[in-house]
């Protein structure tokens, strides 16, 4: 055996030592830096997808040009100003009248400026039209953001039921691995027979492939509420994410009531109107006539700064007579697009009415659903425990313990999709009035 004296120094590790030594490392410690999956809740699920849906930023787009067109129409009121100025010089020289010099180079400067005294209506129906667009554009954005809400919601929903399925999956192989090993005790006892050990590993395996269709689920589930968020992978609801219970409510004429008024649907097809029926009015201004105030001031001469000065003031009238029929086919396409804006609002106060019912029935059907599918999980439970005793003492089959055992994962699977629907029922509500129920992401 070598010995190393003191004050020696040891032989540095290998390179290939070092490696192994890393390999190892990563081996033991690679499962603590894997990276956490990502979860959020309902709120934070909203706020990202209304941050990244691509329809709800064409949507604010819409109202920034709508705004955009109503600075241009208030615009149309104010007068226009202009400065410019040329210098100019040649190879050649040329007489100038003014001074009796031969000169090459020559200064301008000027200010103009116009402003329309009368355009017989048009820039009021304009400012109309504008201003009834920057309404509609915002309660379009409304509508959507509120359609992304539900979306979300849905997509939050799904994976948050998807997850809860895992684990109604994961305890129905729970109880069919205790099923196959008190089976086998029974068999070694001589109490069952093989055919009880038989179906018991059968019922493993369709707990076993439950679970692993119900993982699959998840993780779509996740991906699609990561896409909703705006994220490239998985993204998770957090635990217990679903709703117990339904939002105190009013009645249903009280939310009729604000869904013909204020549904943001209802809002953006009367705003519509409103900008049709002006633009309607609009058309009518060309065969109105205009009056238009212009006037500039010069300055000029062949040496700077320029010294020969002049100013000119200009009122100018003008009515078409014929322009090849343009005015009448803006006329009349104006109002086509004025009784179709008619007919939409018409429909969306409609829409509202029923879409509002039926929300709400869907919500109470939803609510006692929830309430059916809790009490049949009780119930299954129980008949479970009951079943488990009297197979314990040979009164039942394992036929009859293995159908108490499919009916419990059925009614848990049932009671995660009743809670599931009652969320999606709230948020389709919301999304018909425009305004949030909940309190927070549960109730």
């Amino acid at each position: 055996m070598k010995v190393h004296h003191p004050g020696s120094r040891a032989r540095p590790p290998s390179a290939g030592s070092l490696i192994l030594l890393f390999a190892v490392v990563l081996l033991v410690a690679g499962p603590a830096w894997a990276q956490t999956p990502r979860t959020v809740t309902l709120d934070e699920a909203v706020r990202l997808a209304v941050q990244n849906d691509p329809a709800a930023i064409a949507a604010a787009s819409a109202v920034e040009s709508a705004e955009a067109g109503l600075l241009q129409a208030r615009g149309a009121w104010l007068p226009s100003v202009s400065l410019n100025s040329t210098y100019g010089n040649s190879s050649n020289q040329r007489f100038d009248q003014s001074t009796g010099r031969l000169v090459s180079e020559s200064y301008t400067a000027q200010a103009n400026g116009s402003i329309t005294l009368f355009s017989g209506g048009r820039r009021v129906a304009q400012h109309r039209a504008a201003s009834a667009n920057v309404t509609a554009a915002d309660a379009q954005y409304r509508a959507q953001y509120f359609q992304t809400v539900l979306q979300a919601t849905q997509a939050f929903y799904e994976a948050a039921a998807a997850a809860d399925i895992v684990r109604a999956a994961e305890q129905r192989l729970e109880r069919a691995r205790q099923q196959l090993e008190f089976a086998s005790t029974r068999l070694e006892v001589g109490t069952a027979t093989t055919s009880d050990v038989l179906r018991a590993e059968l019922e493993m395996g369709n707990a076993e492939l439950a679970l692993v269709d119900a993982r699959a689920q998840l993780r779509t589930a996740a991906l699609r509420l990561g896409r909703r968020v705006g994220s490239a992978g998985e993204v998770y609801p957090v635990a217990e994410a679903l709703p117990d219970r339904a939002p105190a409510l009013p009645d249903a004429e009280e939310l009729v009531r604000k869904a013909t008024t204020s549904s943001p649907a209802v809002i953006a097809a009367q705003a519509t109107l409103r900008s049709r029926s002006a633009e309607r009015l609009a058309s009518y201004t060309p065969y109105i006539p205009s009056l238009q105030l212009s006037g500039g001031y010069d300055w000029f001469a062949f040496q700077f700064p320029p010294d020969q000065r002049s100013w000119s003031v200009r009122l100018t009238a003008s009515l078409p007579l014929f322009n090849g029929f343009q005015r009448e086919a803006s006329l009349m396409r104006a109002a086509a697009a004025e009784r179709a804006a008619e007919a939409a609002a018409r429909d969306a106060a409609i829409a509202a009415r029923v879409e509002v019912e039926s929300a709400l029935q869907e919500i109470h059907s939803a609510e006692r659903r929830v309430e059916i599918s809790d009490r049949a999980v009780e119930l299954a439970m129980e008949d479970l425990r009951v079943q488990e005793e009297r197979y314990r003492i040979g009164a039942a089959t394992i036929l009859d313990l293995q159908a108490s055992q499919v009916a419990l994962a059925d009614a848990e699977v049932a009671a995660v999709r009743a809670r599931q629907g009652l969320g999606t029922a709230i948020a389709r509500l919301e999304a018909i009035l425009g305004e949030k129920l909940r309190e927070d992401g549960r109730d």
